[in-house]
C-alpha cells in the first residue's frame, strides 16, 4: 500500500516538475528571441570598414560622433576583444565588411570581404561568365551596338567599358590577327610589319579608301555656277565651316 502511495507522489512530482520546466522554458526563449530582435535595431552596428591597420565600425542608422560612431579600433586585437564583450551580453549583430584597397589604376576602392579575419584575396576580382571556347573558335562578342539587324549590320563593334573579354580570344581579335598570316603585313601593330613606307604604298594604292572620312560637297549644280552673276539665289552656306 505504502509503495503505491509512494508511486503515485513520484508521478504527481514528476508531472509538476515537467510543468514548471516547460513554462520556464518558454519564458527564456520569449525573452532570447525578443533581445536579439532588438539586436537589429537602429542601435546596432551594421557596417566595419578597414582603412589600413585601423577599422571602423559604423551604425548608418545614427549620425556620425567622434570617437562613438564609427567606433575606431587600431588594430585586430581590440575588435576581437569588443566581439567578446558583446557577445557575453548577448549582442550579436550583423555586420558588412569592407576594406579600402587600391585598384590598377591607383584609385581608392571599397572590396567587400567575408570579415576581417578571412580575407579571401586569392578570389578572382572578374566574372567567369565568358569562358573561351573548347574548341579553340573564337568566342563570339555580345554587343548591343550591333544588333537589330539590318540597321546595326557590319557596324565597328562598341567599347566594352567592363573589359568583359579580357583574356578570352574572340572574333575582333581574330580580325585584328589576320593581318599577320601575310608575308609582310601594313599594320604596326604587328610583328611582322613592313615599316612605314611599305604601309604608305597599301595607303596610297587605295586599300583603305572606304575607310575615309571626307568633308561632304553640299552645292553640286549640274551646270556651271558663276558667283559674279546677278540671281535671286546665293550659294548655300557650308554649316561645317
Amino acid at each position: 500500500m505504502n509503495l503505491k502511495i509512494f508511486f503515485q507522489l513520484f508521478l504527481l512530482i514528476a508531472f509538476l516538475a515537467g510543468i514548471y520546466f516547460i513554462i520556464n522554458n518558454d519564458k527564456k526563449e520569449g525573452h532570447e528571441n525578443q533581445y536579439r530582435t532588438s539586436n537589429n535595431s537602429d542601435n546596432c552596428p551594421n557596417l566595419l570598414v578597414r582603412k589600413g591597420s585601423a577599422l571602423l565600425l559604423y551604425n548608418t542608422n545614427q549620425p556620425i560622433v567622434e570617437n562613438k560612431n564609427p567606433i575606431p579600433f587600431f588594430n585586430l586585437d581590440e575588435y576581437i576583444n569588443y566581439l567578446e564583450i558583446q557577445r557575453k551580453k548577448g549582442i550579436d549583430c550583423p555586420v558588412l565588411f569592407l576594406q579600402q584597397e587600391n585598384d590598377a589604376q591607383g584609385n581608392d576602392v571599397y572590396r567587400a570581404r567575408p570579415n576581417p579575419f578571412d580575407l579571401q584575396g586569392g578570389l578572382p576580382t572578374s566574372t567567369t561568365l565568358y569562358k573561351a571556347n573548347k574548341d579553340g573558335m573564337p568566342v563570339p562578342v555580345i554587343d548591343a551596338s550591333r544588333e537589330n539587324k539590318p540597321y546595326n549590320e557590319n557596324n565597328y563593334h562598341g567599347f566594352d567599358p567592363q573589359g568583359l573579354y579580357v583574356g578570352v580570344y574572340t572574333e575582333v581579335d581574330k580580325i585584328h590577327d589576320s593581318t599577320k598570316l601575310q608575308g609582310v603585313s601594313d599594320n604596326p601593330m604587328d610583328p611582322n610589319w613592313g615599316g612605314i613606307m611599305y604601309t604608305q604604298e597599301m595607303v596610297d594604292s587605295g586599300k583603305y579608301d572606304d575607310n575615309n572620312i571626307t568633308k561632304p560637297l553640299l552645292f553640286q549644280p549640274r551646270g556651271v555656277y558663276d558667283p559674279t552673276m546677278p540671281t535671286g539665289f546665293s550659294q548655300p552656306k557650308d554649316i561645317l565651316e
